[in-house]
């Protein structure tokens, strides 16, 4: 893990970081966390792990003035674009079901309605958490978007597994209490 940031380093000065290094290093990580984030939403979602991972390399490499400093800034970066891409891509498809064509019915005329939580609550309760505290924010993106352990993110924000663990339960309260605000 300590490459990466060595990686990320050696590229200073240059026009940016290498990051086809830094994903060839870390690839069956990645591809491990998002096959554990495509397998959370469910049969209905067709995005496959690799073309997750794949088009998180491409949206940090495409990205306009990235700098990435640390492995802790990496993984950053790629739970907020896991996050994003996951994001647009329920959105084209909640588009898509209400799109022309479609039989529209009544609430009389369904059998079963599901109160699942959906990836826009998600996001909705992580911008929420953002104007709280970045901090948490990070931190939950990190623990849901890319499956990092608490000792794991421990270790990447330079702070004692015990303030991981507190800091994380808060994130967890508050995400809980934005997404079901009468549950509490």
């Amino acid at each position: 893990m300590t490459d990466i940031t060595e990686l990320l380093t050696a590229c200073e000065g240059r026009d940016g970081p290498d990051l086809a290094a830094v994903f060839e290093r870390v690839y069956a990580d990645l591809k491990h966390i998002a096959i554990a984030r495509v397998a959370a939403l469910g049969p209905a979602q067709t995005l496959s792990a690799t073309a997750l991972v794949h088009e998180t390399y491409l949206k940090l490499v495409g990205a306009q003035r990235l700098t990435l400093e640390n492995r802790k800034h990496f993984f950053t970066s790629a739970a907020r674009a896991m996050r994003q891409i996951l994001i647009d891509r329920h959105r084209v498809a909640q588009a898509e079901k209400r799109g022309p064509g479609l039989q529209r019915i009544t609430l009389g005329e369904c059998e079963a309605l599901t109160d699942d939580t959906d990836l826009f609550d998600i996001d909705r309760a992580l911008d929420e958490l953002e104007q709280i505290n970045p901090g948490l924010r990070e931190l939950a993106e990190m623990r849901y978007f890319t499956g990092l352990s608490l000792p794991q993110i421990a270790e990447l924000r330079g702070v004692s597994l015990r303030t991981a663990a507190r800091d994380w339960e808060r994130a967890r309260s508050l995400l809980l209490v934005s997404l079901d605000p009468d549950g509490l």
